[in-house]
């Protein structure tokens, strides 16, 4: 499966970098995701948006604000914290006939929507304004060119 996801990255037209054993990383609107393949379960996928946002001790009250918040607003989307930063991830299983294509430019959708999420939280609460109520649901039409990189 592993050589799969990585062909249709390729024909999604992302450069892949090779990380690690088992990593990838390649760029969409600037920001560095990872791909990131466990050997031990084929029908596992994994992309991750790594450190969005740092933590400092200044700022761990509304670090672990604005993850509860994508975790128990977003679909989809999990934030995660490693070391001191914030990483959004989307897992899912993969169950054969599914267009990988289609599977893989919406996780990516998805994850930078959630980045988008999380900056419009971020200055909501930097301006004490509401801006918590944006829309959060990620238009399903919506499908990543295939000459993005």
């Amino acid at each position: 499966m592993k050589e799969k996801v990585l062909e249709v990255l390729r024909d999604l037209g992302f450069e892949l970098e090779e990380i690690g054993e088992n990593s990838y990383g390649f760029q969409y609107e600037g920001r560095n995701y990872l791909y990131v393949h466990t050997g031990d379960d084929e029908d596992f996928l994994n992309i991750m948006l790594p450190a969005v946002m740092e933590r400092e001790d200044e700022n761990d009250g509304c670090f672990y604000h604005i993850m509860d918040k994508i975790n128990s607003t977003l679909k989809y989307v999990k934030a995660n914290e490693f070391g001191d930063s914030m990483w959004l991830s989307y897992e899912r299983e993969l169950f054969g006939e599914e267009d990988l294509k289609q599977v893989i430019s919406r996780m990516i959708i998805h994850l930078d929507g959630a980045l988008c999420f999380l900056r419009k939280v971020t200055a909501g609460l930097e301006n004490d304004d509401d801006a918590e109520d944006e829309v959060t649901d990620i238009d399903a039409d919506t499908d990543i060119d295939e000459d993005v990189a």
